[in-house]
């Protein structure tokens, strides 16, 4: 479903079509209360049922801490998926096609669901040739390296058979040779001749987008042939610079865990995942990115860097944890014995000592610094060098910390670290979506002015739309609400929220719909409801009196004797009017 259309019409055909009632049931237990469902709340711990969900209007909020929003929300925050993703999750789930951007953009759509599939085949003949008397050998060093039988499926492991041509022919009885090669699971020798088999001898396992479909294979050599580990090449579907292995399983596991934990190698991951430490995942054949680290960034606060103890291991640490502290993670590395990798500890001295390990990190600071030479003389020149390191941090709280502590360790002076570190401080942001905003506070009036618009007669909606500015409003949610209520029809009737909900895809509002529409808000009465609507507009009148106040000032000063008579005369017209409502 790659390139379609994700414009408010297509979020809408979601919004509608997905039934949010089943899709929070499989995280939480609801029970019916009335027209809604309650439950305990999964975004805190709570006794009491303070969830609530709201079919009609396929909306949740919880009175305990105040989350809320629609069914797309819910995917974004319980799976860890980002907003094209969890449309494009609940649109596969029940069953609506989204419309292609462009003509080109459905040609490479209907190219990846060709790839697609040929992936599906092919991983299930995989599967057939580790079960055949063929795979014996891939069998035996599965189980050797703790994988039971039973789990082979769950993993998706298979055989790759030694031979050149066996995949190719049967894949070639459905599909064209030249979209095999596409496929990236056969390829031709530079001198040219027959395609042939990428994937000869060597135990197989897929490798999922963040869909969690298959995009690509990749292949554990068995016996010596180099290279050990084999990827599917680089095309439509699969970008190393923005895959992790796993991924698809680690997500919730990561939200669980408050950290994600990144290794070298597939069946250092593979072994981790089997051990419950779901948090696992790794690159594929390629250094941390900035895209993993962004990847990472929008699922966690903190990665957990978990490579070999040699030279290569602590430099690409070292390398992977510049990556990371640019993204604005904090980070931390899982120190291993020299010469274990985690599946050996794991196989050695069992789970609880992986644990133990993963529980009590290594400061990366302490990790940075454990190799630096006794000699003060030299201690200083090599510490001086991880001044940029320290100084790639985005975050500068974080950033100060590094540098001040390695100034100490150093002895030497902060400022000489900082003009080292100067200049490899975090790039500029790309052009391109801001992070969402810290969710901002109402004041009580504007709350219950929204709440009173949303639920009152239409006539009375366009009465009190017509005297309340917008500018002097001081949440700038409450104002995106009324300017889309303004821009609405009139005919609505007395609850708008739903026809607000059909065209947004703007987090922040859908999570206000939802607090007015299932918080514990007061019904404000008739008399209550004059009240509120006087304290405000009272408010806003003397606020425009203030900006009046400064543009005669300012007129005054600049000696425009006919705007300060103007302005005079609107002082003194707003005096008068406290608008009846």
């Amino acid at each position: 479903m790659a390139d379609v259309d994700l414009g408010p019409a297509s979020v809408a055909r979601v919004r509608e079509a997905a039934d949010i009632v089943e899709v929070v049931s499989e995280h939480v237990s609801l029970k019916r209360r009335g027209r809604r469902w309650v439950g305990l709340c999964p975004f805190h711990q709570e006794k009491t049922p303070s969830f609530s969900v709201d079919p009609e209007r396929g909306l949740y909020y919880c009175f305990g801490c105040h989350a809320g929003g629609d069914v797309i929300r819910f995917v974004m925050e319980l799976e860890h998926l980002a907003f094209p993703e969890a449309i494009r999750h609940l649109a596969d789930r029940f069953g609506v096609t989204l419309p292609e951007a462009s003509p080109e953009a459905g040609r490479r759509a209907r190219a990846a669901d060709r790839a697609r599939a040929l992936l599906a085949e092919a991983q299930a003949w995989f599967r057939e040739q580790l079960l055949a008397p063929r795979g014996s050998a891939a069998r035996a060093e599965l189980e050797r390296r703790g994988f039971p039988r039973e789990t082979w499926e769950d993993y998706g492991f298979g055989f790759a058979p030694d031979a050149w041509r066996d995949l190719l022919e049967h894949l070639g009885k459905r599909h064209t040779q030249g979209a095999i090669l596409e496929a990236g699971l056969a390829l031709t020798s530079d001198r040219g001749g027959s395609p042939y088999d990428r994937f000869r001898n060597r135990i197989t396992f897929p490798i999922h987008g963040s869909d969690g479909r298959i995009v690509a294979f990749g292949g554990r050599a068995l016996g010596d042939t180099e290279p050990k580990y084999l990827n599917s090449p680089e095309g439509p579907l699969f970008h190393k610079r923005s895959t992790l292995f796993l991924l698809h399983r680690a997500r919730r596991p990561m939200g669980d865990a408050g950290h994600a934990l990144v290794v070298e190698g597939y069946f250092d991951c593979l072994s981790l995942h089997r051990a419950g430490f779901g948090q696992a995942v790794a690159t594929l054949g390629t250094a941390l990115t900035a895209d993993h680290a962004r990847i990472l960034r929008r699922l966690v606060p903190r990665v957990l860097l978990c490579y070999d103890a040699d030279a290569a291991g602590r430099k690409a640490a070292a390398a992977g944890a510049r990556v990371l502290l640019a993204a604005g993670l904090e980070v931390a590395v899982v120190a291993l014995e020299p010469g274990k990798d985690p599946d050996d500890v794991i196989r050695e001295e069992g789970p609880e000592a992986f644990g133990a390990l993963v529980d009590t990190p290594q400061p990366l600071i302490d990790f940075l610094c454990a190799d630096l030479p006794p000699d003060p003389a030299e201690r200083r020149r090599a510490g001086t060098e991880l001044a940029p390191l320290m100084g790639s941090a985005r975050d500068p709280v974080v950033r100060f910390a590094l540098l001040e502590e390695l100034a100490r360790r150093l002895d030497l002076p902060l400022e000489m670290l900082r003009e080292h570190a100067r200049g490899s401080g975090p790039p500029r942001r790309a052009a391109g979506p801001a992070p969402a905003p810290a969710q901002e506070s109402i004041p009580p009036g504007e709350l219950c002015l929204a709440s009173i618009l949303l639920h009152c007669p239409a006539g009375r909606r366009r009465i009190i739309l017509e005297h309340v500015d917008t500018g002097f409003l001081q949440s700038s949610r409450i104002r995106t609400l009324v300017e889309r209520l303004e821009a609405l029809d009139e005919d609505l009737g007395s609850d708008a929220a739903s026809a607000i909900l059909e065209g947004s895809d703007d987090p922040a509002l859908v999570q206000l719909l939802a607090e007015l529409s299932l918080g514990d808000l007061p019904e404000p009465s008739e008399n209550g409801t004059r009240a509120q609507l006087r304290r405000l507009l009272e408010q806003q009148a003397r606020q425009r009196a203030r900006k009046l106040q400064e543009a005669i000032r300012e007129a005054e000063a600049r000696g425009d004797d006919g705007e300060i008579e103007r302005l005079q005369a609107e002082k003194m017209r707003l005096r008068r009017e406290i608008p009846e409502i």
